[in-house]
Order: C-alpha cells, then structure tokens, then sequence
C-alpha cells in the first residue's frame, strides 16, 4: 500500500469504497474509506482527498476536511446538474460520534452535529462552504437502520451513524440518497438554505 501523506503520488486512490467525479478540467477527484489492512490512512487525522490528472493512471495525496469514515459507512458524491459537486459522509467512525462537525442552522447560528452529513463545492471539490446535517429533527427518537447501522438516535443534532450510501439525481432536480435502509430526497435549494460556514 502507499504511503498515505500529503503530496504523495501513487498508483492508487487514497482508501477504498470510493467515490469520484471528474472536475471540469478533466482531472478526477476522490475520496474514500480508510482501509482495514493499514489501519487508519488520514492526513492530520482528516479524510484524505485523492487527484488524478492522467485519468487515474497516479493520484496525488492532500488532506480534506472531512473526518474519516469506517467501518459500516461508504461516502457519496456527484455532479449536480446545477453544477455544484455534492459529498455526502459521516462525521463520526462507526457508530462513535467522536468530535463531530459545526453545522450552521439557516438563522446562521451554529452547531454541532453528528452523523450523516451533505457538503456542496463550488470550485470543483477544493472547498466545501455549505454543509447540512441529514436528519428530520426534533424529538429524540430510535430508527432501525438495518444492515451494520443497526439503532441509532435521530434528532436536531443527530443522524444516521452508518450506511452504505449510494444516489443519484432525477430530472426534476431531486436528490435521491439512499443508505442501507432509508430513502431521503432533498435539492438544492434545501441545501443552500443555510449560509455558507468561514472555513
């Protein structure tokens, strides 16, 4: 396996589960899972982001500044038709909600949230400014997630802590994600409800 560092090239995206898009210069951009037989591959502890320029023949290493995901959970990404590229992962490893995420609700006050999360780039997957944690809020209450996610606490701060995530979006501009058990819909408008985070 390569070494997992910042600016390292190698023959093999950074993780496995991956997800990919390919930015509108031709170059790829992935993400993917940490993986079992190394142990964590992180960059200061983040997700790490995997660029190719010779459609994937070598990949270059840099951090992201989404946390690394495990076992149970597999991330997400497209192209929105709109033009934005969409990510969507977990803030937590496993069902360990560790530090989780600042979030911003749409008054602008912030918070922070843990599990299932959706970002939105604007300049081709080099910053992430808008980010919504995936969950119906309000009361506290116990879902069955199915397969590795098994129960978990949905509420104004907590989503699903594991899935295997795969989605797509229909011509009427719905996003459709759907985990090891639950369907969700959303666009974009609904993302970009809250404002964008400082960094």
């Amino acid at each position: 396996m390569p070494e997992i560092a910042d600016g390292v090239t190698d023959h093999l995206i950074a993780g496995f589960h991956t997800a990919i898009v390919q930015r509108l210069n031709g170059e790829l951009i992935a993400f993917g899972r940490t993986n079992r037989r190394t142990g964590l591959n992180t960059i200061d502890g983040k997700m790490p982001r995997s660029v190719s320029s010779d459609m994937g023949h070598t990949w270059t290493y840099s951090g992201s500044p989404f946390p690394p995901v495990g076992g149970g959970q597999r991330l997400a990404m497209i192209r929105l038709t709109e033009g934005p590229i969409l990510f969507i992962s977990f803030t937590n490893i496993g069902a360990v909600d560790a530090s989780g995420m600042i979030f911003r609700e749409q008054n602008g006050e912030s918070f922070n949230g843990y599990g299932m999360f959706a970002a939105l780039s604007y300049d081709q997957g080099d910053t992430w400014p808008v980010r919504r944690l995936l969950t119906m809020g309000g009361s506290a209450r116990e879902m069955d997630g199915g397969g590795n996610t098994h129960r978990f606490v949905m509420d104004d701060t907590h989503a699903e802590t594991k899935g295997y995530l795969a989605i797509t979006q229909t011509p009427d501009g719905v996003i459709h994600l759907i985990s090891s058990r639950y369907h969700y819909r959303f666009n974009l408008a609904w993302m970009e409800l809250v404002p964008p985070l400082d960094s």
